[in-house]
């Protein structure tokens, strides 16, 4: 996994975090942080209690001066704040979009086997890659079921990235360089894509009717495979292409999207012929770009370093909006979801989730506190009245039912709209 072209995740919040600090901050090496979750070798319970202390206390005076700056007409979600209690009434009286979280739920303990959860989906069953215990945890009826730990026999290796489709999960296992597939309905092993298929840190994947795209973040190319199969298509990178460090992946549509985490960049490809259309770069803002969500006509880019999010036509390529940080609570934006018409965004660093009205872009909350336990949030997952946030290091996932809430308190569930495009579960090693 490690190697001289490629940055394990995660290094960008250190990164960040040591500014905030007052520190320089270093290279993170992969094993270290699978194997420590990104302590540096060496450093005392002193030294670490000290730094961290430090951390949080302008972390701290961060958030404050960033919670005067929000709009009076928006709610912010915060220490010992009920989910039921901070509802936008703005946001839900003029919007078919489901903005309420009407209850909320931690899921964690043995029961559940989480180990350094990641990537999360939920289709069907809800799936949940442990990307430090080398499993995968598997809930029955869409996480209302019986829990079971995928492990032995199944070859995990830091599992990071999951996808659903046509009936099987595929698993990407970065530091093995390997794919593991697997039935939905019965999680058994079906087989592993290793050897001759040129996997190099395979960070995102993507079903696509009879397609299982690979984004190969090393290598700095796309893998194309039959789902139906497992046979490799081909292989795209080089030329026009331009893939630097491709780290997320959305189709829609007969368009693919790439995010190209190193070249601050997204590539546009036909989704059928895997030809080249358009690199954008110049001008959209990018800075490190690591999450893809498709929202109507609408794709959303969130960028993990720049602490923005940066809205596009998915039709042109033209930008639409640029979503600044202090607004929206944004703070190393790892993952992104559409649930309800609402775009849920993940921030790591802030531990907290901001919700943002997918048509208008307009700010409904930010969640964060005792209520929603968020702890190193990397993965999230949209299902129906569903919202999943896995929290690495939290060993948790926390469940988020959302809907409308009516003048008398009572939620209305309106009915789900159809998917407008899929987009690539990926968390963060």
């Amino acid at each position: 996994m490690v190697n001289i072209r490629y940055t394990p995740r995660h290094s960008t919040a250190a990164a960040k975090a040591a500014s905030r600090s007052g520190r320089t901050a270093e290279p993170v090496p992969a094993e270290n942080v699978f194997a420590e979750r990104g302590q540096r070798p060496g450093a005392s319970r002193a030294q670490i209690a000290i730094i961290s202390g430090t951390a949080l206390a302008l972390l701290a005076i961060i958030t404050v001066f960033a919670v005067r700056a929000t709009p009076t007409d928006v709610n912010t979600c915060t220490q010992g704040t009920a989910a039921s209690g901070c509802a936008s009434t703005s946001a839900d009286s003029g919007s078919g979009a489901l903005t309420s979280v009407l209850s909320v739920r931690v899921l964690r303990g043995a029961r559940y086997s989480f180990d350094g959860p990641s990537a999360v989906t939920a289709v069907g069953a809800l799936w949940v890659t442990n990307v430090l215990g080398d499993s995968v945890t598997r809930i029955a009826e869409a996480g209302s079921g019986r829990a079971e730990a995928l492990t032995a026999g199944y070859d995990f290796d830091g599992p990071n990235a999951l996808t659903v489709g046509n009936g099987n999960v595929w698993i990407a296992n970065v530091p093995a360089n390997s794919i593991t597939e697997v039935s939905e309905s019965t999680g058994r092993l079906i087989r592993t894509l290793s050897h001759g298929y040129g996997f190099s840190s395979p960070y995102a994947l993507l079903v696509d009717g009879t397609r299982l795209w690979v984004a190969d973040a090393a290598s700095d190319s796309v893998t194309e495979i039959n789902a139906t199969n497992g046979h490799l298509l081909r292989v795209l990178g080089g030329g026009k292409y331009r893939f630097d460090n491709p780290y997320a992946l959305a189709v829609a549509d007969g368009r693919l999207w790439v995010a190209n985490s190193g070249g601050d960049s997204v590539t546009e490809l036909n989704a059928v012929t895997g030809a080249w259309v358009a690199t954008l770069a110049v001008g959209y803002r990018f800075n490190d770009p690591t999450a893809l969500a498709v929202q109507g006509d609408q794709l959303w880019v969130a960028n993990e370093a720049g602490d923005t999010l940066t809205v596009l036509s998915a039709r042109t390529g033209a930008v639409i909006r640029v979503l600044p940080s202090r607004r929206y609570g944004l703070d190393n934006p790892a993952a992104l979801a559409v649930a309800g018409g609402v775009i849920w965004v993940a921030n790591s660093l802030g531990n907290s989730v901001t919700e943002i009205e997918a048509d208008s872009a307009t700010l409904v909350r930010v969640l964060s506190g005792t209520t929603y336990r968020f702890h190193d949030p990397t993965g999230i997952a949209g299902s129906g009245h569903t919202v999943w946030v896995t929290n690495m290091s939290g060993d948790s996932v926390t469940r988020l039912v959302i809907g409308r809430r009516g003048a008398a308190g009572n939620s209305a569930h309106p009915s789900r709209p159809a998917p407008a495009g899929r987009t690539s579960a990926a968390g963060r090693g």
